[in-house]
């Protein structure tokens, strides 16, 4: 997870086009569930979806990072947001649509946690509900390895991380490297181990089905990773 960095995660991702990338998840809401009022953003990160999903709807979030939470409350203080194992947890209330977005679904390692997780999200869907999951690749559709690097220039921080992805068994695994450079500290060097679970097409509709929901897949998706769309019996 990002331990080490958490407090970089927007400089580092200030590439991503959230703008974008949330017109999309409006028009998809809008299309499929026009009555949504409110939406748990499970996997949130910093949410900075929520900068522009929150002209629309009440967004609330969870998150297993603390600094992700304090950082999502700041951005959205009518949200409520919680520090919770999205495999295992109860806010006690249930919404029209959940999305799970940026592959977070990976991080569970084994396929009875996917299950667990797609259960309890169901217990937080009201009746007709709708969900929404983005994928990590799976082993058909993972690109070829390669060395990855992204920097930022931006700012008072100077970032640069690297890796090179490897495969292991049912696992992707991202070993990032970082060197970040500031006036107050200096140059500095982190490592974080990410685990990402390759997790099949066909497994992914099992699950869902399993946990009472009826599953379609778009190829596509937001960046290329493919989108899981689940309606609550």
């Amino acid at each position: 997870m990002f331990t080490s960095t958490s407090h970089l995660y927007d400089t580092i991702y200030s590439f991503k086009d959230y703008k974008k990338e949330s017109d999309e998840i409006i028009a998809i809401i809008k299309s499929r569930q026009p009555e949504c009022k409110t939406i748990l953003d499970i996997g949130c990160g910093t949410s900075e979806h929520h900068k522009h999903l929150n002209e629309y709807f009440r967004m609330d979030g969870l998150d297993l990072d603390k600094i992700f939470i304090d950082i999502s409350r700041n951005k959205n203080p009518s949200g409520t947001y919680t520090v919770g194992d999205m495999s295992d947890f109860d806010l006690g209330k249930q919404y029209d649509v959940i999305i799970c977005l940026f592959s977070s679904i990976a991080y569970l390692q084994s396929y009875n946690k996917i299950v667990a997780a797609l259960k309890c999200f169901s217990r937080h869907l009201k009746s007709g509900g709708f969900l929404i999951v983005e994928p990590w690749f799976n082993k058909e559709n993972l690109p070829e390895p390669i060395v990855h690097m992204l920097t930022n220039d931006k700012g008072d921080a100077k970032i640069c991380r690297m890796n090179r992805s490897v495969v292991e068994g049912d696992f992707s695994i991202l070993n990032f490297q970082y060197l970040i450079g500031t006036l107050q500290n200096g140059v500095q060097h982190f490592e974080e181990k990410h685990v990402l679970r390759l997790t099949s097409k066909e497994e992914m509709f099992s699950a869902f089905k399993e946990a009472g929901f009826d599953v379609s897949y778009e190829e596509k998706g937001l960046v290329g990773r493919g989108m899981y769309y689940g309606n609550k019996h």
